[in-house]
C-alpha cells in the first residue's frame, strides 16, 4: 500500500473556495486513514516535488456550470485550462506553469489527480453556494475512489 498526498487548495472564508475542505471532510475515516493531507492556498511546485507518492489535488474550478466535478489526471489538466476553465485558488503561479516546472525539475508529474468543483460564489465570509453544497457528495466518492486506486494500485481497477 502507497501513502497518497491530498493537497487541499482554497481559503475556506471565501464561499465556494472552500470545497475542496469540504470534499475531504465528507470522506469516511477509514478513507482518510490512508491519506497525508496538506492544506494550501494555492499549488506551488514545491508542493508536487516534495511530494514521495501519488498526488491528488482538490481545488475550486472556475468556468463551468456551478457545481461540474472536473476529474482529470494530474498530466491532463491541460484540457482543463484550454477549455477555458481554472482552479479557483489563488494561485501565485499559474496552474500550468506549476505543472511544466515540475515536469522539469522532476522528469515528469507524480502519479495523481485533480479533483475540483465549479463555484460561482468566491465571496470573503460567504458559506458554499447551493450547486457546489450539492456537488460535495458526489466529488467526495470520486476522491475516495482515486485514493483507493493510488493506494493499492495493483488491485483496484482505474477508471479514466
Amino acid at each position: 500500500m502507497r501513502r497518497v498526498s491530498v493537497l487541499v487548495c482554497g481559503e475556506r472564508m471565501r464561499g465556494d473556495d472552500a470545497v475542496a475542505a469540504e470534499i475531504l471532510a465528507a470522506l469516511p475515516a477509514t478513507t482518510r486513514s490512508l491519506v497525508d493531507v496538506r492544506d494550501l492556498s494555492g499549488l506551488m511546485p514545491d508542493d508536487l516535488l516534495e511530494s514521495t507518492g501519488p498526488v491528488i489535488v482538490l481545488d475550486a474550478v472556475h468556468g463551468p456550470p456551478a457545481g461540474t466535478v472536473v476529474d482529470l489526471p494530474l498530466d491532463r489538466l491541460d484540457v482543463l485550462v484550454e477549455s477555458g476553465a481554472s482552479p479557483g485558488s489563488s494561485h501565485a503561479l499559474p496552474l500550468p506553469m506549476v505543472l511544466r516546472i515540475v515536469e522539469h525539475l522532476a522528469g515528469g508529474l507524480p502519479d495523481g489527480r485533480f479533483i475540483g468543483v465549479a463555484g460561482t460564489s468566491f465571496t470573503l465570509g460567504a458559506s458554499l453556494s447551493q450547486p457546489v453544497s450539492d456537488a460535495v457528495p458526489s466529488a467526495a466518492a470520486r476522491l475516495g475512489h482515486w485514493i483507493r486506486v493510488l493506494a493499492h494500485p495493483r488491485t483496484a481497477v482505474r477508471c479514466a
